[in-house]
């Protein structure tokens, strides 16, 4: 068929459609119709917010590593006002319960004697502008008890009459813990921190204690016990966490093996991965990934530990027809974060940045609360690094992967340098075992100093398996 007469056609067609179009909307058209005004209300009023004025999030962990904790409390609007508007913001016990009600959790209120607001409370917004902070110190205090999450819920109080205020965003709050008894791995408020995986079925993960600088910080500021599983519970009809017997003895024996690790101040996460069946961290429908937040918190709680992480790999095909599963997906590995940050708000949820749980194919924002609210940190696969979504930040994300078994890179000083200059706040190791210390050490060199102004010492303990002995390194190491 000749071209030309394929583009007259289609111009005909087009035209003849046009017209067609064009006199059904003209006598569909109602001009005296009137439209419901409530339906744009929206459009005119000048919403308020309230964050924290450091990381801009709505829910904040707080460590109390000295006496006093100094941050801002964020009034946001929707637009600029026209004049200027004021706020006042108090702490609400009543924000409090209602939160635990919703959460699932049993958060004490944080002594009100301990915290103080600047100017009484009282944000001002300038016309033209669109927000304003004001100073709140949290004071550590004699009757804290170590190991206790507290809450500091802020609400606002009272406003000028041009802010429409609601439920849901006129409120932040604040988790705080104790820490000043558990420094030994704190490093400073604004440094790349050290995120390492054991695999505990070959290795003791007392081991990170033979990682420190010649400062006597410890290097590692987080361990992840590799791993624990997603598994079916055809008996409950729903996923559930799975442990193997080298898991479970740890998870059994968490005083002699893990409390030692947080009672100096690294953090000790459960490692979820798949296993081999229908179920798996990136394909739980909604009611699917509650249930398994849910018994995560209640491990999280019972057994002491810090948070998850979570990686997307080994799981079958999921079973459509089973309600507890969906289809693969980024949105169900998103879904799953949401969920489990919201059974557990002050515990870390992290990611194996790969495969559906890769964090650039998540919606970067669930029930309203975007991304960097319910994933903590994010960590690359060897030879990568991770960057942010949506609206997290660099201090969210790795920029270093080391896989110390296959010697795959390595954190000298120029490579700390770079994590620095590019505003990373973790990197990231994994399978660290006392046989390989040699290797591993040296591919440590250099970095410490960059990062933290100490360089990593070389190694004087070690730690076999399921035993809690320091052994001496390497005169004992057979």
């Amino acid at each position: 068929m000749n071209i030309q007469y394929i583009k007259l056609g289609l111009l005909a067609t087009l035209f003849v459609g046009g017209t067609a179009l064009f006199t059904s909307c003209a006598d569909d058209l109602d001009v005296g119709t009137q439209f419901d005004k409530e339906m744009y209300n929206g459009v005119y009023e000048n919403n308020a917010y309230l964050r924290d004025g450091k990381s801009n999030k709505v829910s904040n962990i707080v460590e109390l590593y000295g006496e006093t904790y100094q941050t801002s409390v964020k009034l946001g609007l929707s637009k600029a006002p026209v004049t200027e508007t004021s706020a006042r913001v108090k702490i609400d016990a009543a924000y409090l319960a209602a939160y635990n009600k919703v959460h699932g959790t049993e958060f004490e209120l944080y002594p009100e004697n301990l915290i103080s607001f600047a100017n009484e409370g009282k944000l001002v917004v300038n016309a033209a502008a669109k927000s304003a902070e004001v100073n709140m110190a949290i004071q550590a205090g004699e009757a804290l008890q170590e190991d206790k999450t507290y809450a500091i819920p802020v609400v606002i109080s009272e406003h000028s009459n041009d802010l429409v205020v609601n439920d849901e965003n006129g409120s932040c709050i604040y988790l705080v813990k104790d820490m000043r008894k558990a420094g030994d791995a704190y490093k400073g408020d604004d440094v790349v921190q050290g995120y390492l995986f054991f695999e505990v079925n070959d290795v003791n993960p007392l081991n990170a204690l033979s990682f420190k600088l010649e400062n006597g910080r410890f290097l590692w500021d987080v361990v992840v016990l590799f791993a624990a599983n997603i598994n079916y519970d055809a008996d409950a009809g729903r996923p559930k966490v799975q442990c193997n017997p080298n898991v479970q003895y740890l998870l059994d024996n968490n005083e002699t093996f893990l409390q030692p690790l947080r009672r100096r101040g690294i953090k000790v996460l459960l490692g979820i991965l798949g296993n081999g069946d229908m179920t798996g961290v990136a394909q739980l429908s909604t009611q699917g990934a509650k249930d398994f937040a849910r018994e995560l918190a209640q491990y999280c709680k019972v057994y002491n530990l810090d948070g998850v992480n979570y990686d997307d790999e080994y799981s079958k095909s999921p079973d459509l027809d089973n309600p507890a599963l969906t289809n693969r997906s980024s949105a169900a590995a998103a879904r799953l974060c949401y969920e489990t940050k919201q059974a557990m708000p002050d515990k870390l949820v992290t990611v194996f940045d790969y495969s559906y749980m890769g964090i650039h194919g998540y919606p970067t924002e669930i029930e309203g609360k975007t991304i960097k609210e319910w994933v903590d940190i994010s960590v690359p696969n060897y030879g990568s690094s991770s960057s942010p979504a949506g609206d997290m930040t660099m201090k969210q994300c790795a920029g270093l992967a080391m896989e110390f078994n296959g010697g795959w890179n390595s954190l000298s000083a120029s490579t700390a340098q770079g994590l620095k200059e590019r505003g990373y706040g973790w990197f990231m190791g994994f399978a660290a075992n006392p046989k390989l210390y040699g290797n591993i050490f040296s591919r440590l060199s250099g970095g410490g100093t960059v990062l933290y102004g100490s360089e990593v010492a070389a190694p004087t303990v070690f730690y076999k398996k399921n035993d809690p002995t320091p052994y001496k390194y390497p005169d004992d190491f057979k």
